[in-house]
Order: C-alpha cells, then sequence, then structure tokens
C-alpha cells in the first residue's frame, strides 16, 4: 500500500489542477454498479487537500476490488452532480494514444503482450518526435501503455473532436499488429483513464495473465 502511495501522487504530472479544478474519479468493479466521486476545489481548504482526499477515495476503492479511472480533461467550473458528459468538459488539454493487447479483452495482459505494447509506445514517440511533437508523459496502465500528449487547450468543439479520432486512426493504421493496437475510440472529451498507482484488475490474476499496478515511467 506504502509503494501504491508514492505511485498515485504521480498523477498529478498527467493531470493539472487549480484551485477551483473538479476531478471526477469512476469506480468500475466486474460484478457490482460503478461509483462516481466529486472533487470540486471550492469545497478544500488548498489544492493539495484536494488532492490527498482523492488519493485516498482511490486507494480505497481500488483495494475494494474497483478498477479507478479519472477525467483526464478539464471540467467546467458550473459542473453541478452526476457523471461528466462531453458537453461538460471545458476543453482538451491532453490527447490520450492507449496501447493494449489484441484479443483478451476480459483477462490481463501476458508478459509478451505487455512488451510488445511496451515497444509500440516507444515507435510511436519516436515517430511523432520525428513530426516536431514534443516528449509525452508515458505510463504503463497494468495491461498496456498510456501516453500523454499536452494540449494547448484545445476547443471542446466537434472540429478537435474529428481531429483527434483521426491522429488515432492515422497512428492505428500505422503502427497495429497482430498482438498489440492503438485504441480508436479513446477520443471523447470526456475520456476516463486509469489512475496510477492502482492495481489494474482483468479477469483472474494468474501467473500467465498477472493484476498489475499502474506505473508512470
Amino acid at each position: 500500500m506504502a509503494i501504491q502511495a508514492k505511485e498515485i501522487n504521480k498523477i498529478w504530472r498527467i493531470k493539472a489542477l487549480g484551485p477551483l479544478s473538479i476531478l471526477e474519479l469512476r469506480a468500475i468493479h466486474a460484478t457490482k454498479k460503478p461509483i462516481s466521486r466529486l472533487f470540486k476545489g471550492e469545497n478544500f481548504p488548498s489544492t493539495d487537500a484536494l488532492k490527498l482526499a482523492f488519493e485516498k477515495e482511490a486507494l480505497s476503492l481500488n483495494a475494494a476490488g474497483y478498477n479507478v479511472y479519472f477525467v483526464m480533461n478539464p471540467i467546467r467550473q458550473d459542473f453541478e452532480s452526476g457523471s461528466v458528459k462531453d458537453n461538460d468538459i471545458e476543453y482538451r488539454d491532453l490527447l490520450l494514444i492507449d496501447i493494449d493487447k489484441v484479443g483478451h479483452k476480459g483477462e490481463s495482459s501476458t508478459d509478451r503482450e505487455l512488451d510488445a505494447a511496451r515497444l509500440m509506445s516507444e515507435q510511436i514517440t519516436d515517430y511523432l518526435k520525428s513530426e516536431g511533437w514534443d516528449k509525452p508523459i508515458r505510463m504503463m496502465s497494468g495491461n498496456g501503455y498510456h501516453l500523454y500528449y499536452v494540449l494547448n487547450e484545445l476547443p471542446n468543439d466537434e472540429v478537435n473532436k474529428n481531429l483527434v479520432e483521426g491522429a488515432l486512426q492515422e497512428l492505428a493504421n500505422k503502427f497495429n499488429n497482430d498482438i498489440v493496437a492503438v485504441d480508436t475510440v479513446v477520443f471523447n472529451a470526456s475520456r476516463i483513464t486509469k489512475v496510477p498507482g492502482t492495481i489494474a484488475r482483468k479477469g483472474s490474476n494468474t501467473a500467465e495473465r498477472p493484476h498489475r499496478m499502474a506505473v508512470v515511467i
């Protein structure tokens, strides 16, 4: 648990926060109803207090068997309650490239599949660097690899939705193979993504397909 508590703090390398930020934590369980928790900066004495409350709840739900995610793009400050939808996003400040195994969707990855995802993440990083992109934030998600590219507050509109969708499709066409692939459906503005420091639980925890902790690299 101490290792997880240290690792979860790295979420703030991915997620930018201000004193009035709103966070949504989404917890998903194989056999229970999903849980949504909102954390509003205005209800906390400091941004650090907001972070600590979020981290504590994320680790608690993960320990109870939930897979834990957060809404990665900034939520509108006038958002009241419920689960965040696309029109509740203020703007896009992150592009997620999610590389995961092909098939076995309800199970964890093998070491071979995970290594293939790592290799593809490096290939995509090198390719985008050659195209003038900055270095991404990298995370081993437990079953694959995530690349987070910081955006310049792109408007949350149909034009940029199509732009992100097209970029993911182009990368998939260029890099997908029989073992791992770029997820082309993570283009929505209210996309949730894995909380680092939490255990990714898919299927049974076996020697071949173990549950692993998501870590920022």
